[in-house]
């Protein structure tokens, strides 16, 4: 269950609770492919980049990055991961840091700080999960935060099931929400691909169709 956890929550959007394994690397693609209901913000095509690897057993480094709202918000970072309170059993709690830059606006570009805070449990069948992170500039002072959770469930050999809701403010002070679902189907021992659909609850309430790939290798 352990080993699902890691697969799984590692492609869902910007880091997770669980370590990933010494020496081994996790590298997700995607995006939404397809647009409904006139959607732009806060759901638009929002390419994804995850990559995170294994530097020892309690370390994990990760590069992460994203565009969203027509191309106008974006970010990337380089950032550490560590465990937290680890004598907890059933919970698997991590702290981490990473330094990275935002698009503004305006249209600028400002060197950002961000930590965030993971929480994680397996089910019998499954997982459930928190990530919790907020960003601050360093020169201008923007700020955003934003709360996913995270609800995967084995459905048959090599299907998957994800839910997923994500709450946040923005860099403009504006509060959004979507949530989606979606399927992974394990093509091999190294590639998985996710297929979902996602709703935003607010600002247009526009829909996307999502594709990603999950590479382990």
């Amino acid at each position: 269950m352990l080993t699902l956890c890691f697969a799984l929550w590692a492609g869902m959007a910007h880091a997770g609770a669980w370590p990933r394994e010494e020496g081994t690397s996790f590298l997700s693609l995607g995006g939404n492919v397809a647009l409904f209901d006139g959607a732009t913000r806060p759901v638009h095509y929002d390419p994804t980049l995850y990559l995170e690897h294994g530097i020892t057993p309690r370390l994990t480094f990760g590069i992460d990055g994203y565009a969203a709202d027509a191309g106008t918000a974006g970010s990337l970072f380089a950032w550490i991961r560590l465990p937290w309170r680890p004598e907890l059993e059933g919970d698997v709690w991590a702290v981490s840091t990473g330094l990275g830059v935002t698009l503004l606006p305006d249209g600028d570009h400002e060197a950002t700080g961000r930590l965030g805070l993971h929480w994680g449990r397996g089910l019998g069948n499954g997982w459930l999960a928190l990530d919790a992170q907020g960003q601050l500039g360093v020169t201008r002072l923007s700020h955003q935060a934003k709360i996913e959770g995270t609800w995967g469930r084995e459905l048959a050999p090599r299907w998957t099931g994800l839910i997923q809701a994500q709450a946040g403010y923005g860099l403009s002070g504006d509060i959004y929400a979507k949530t989606g679902g979606s399927l992974v189907w394990q093509a091999s021992e190294t590639l998985d691909l996710r297929l979902g659909l996602t709703r935003a609850l607010t600002g247009d309430r526009g829909g996307g169709l999502t594709l990603e790939s999950w590479w382990r290798f």
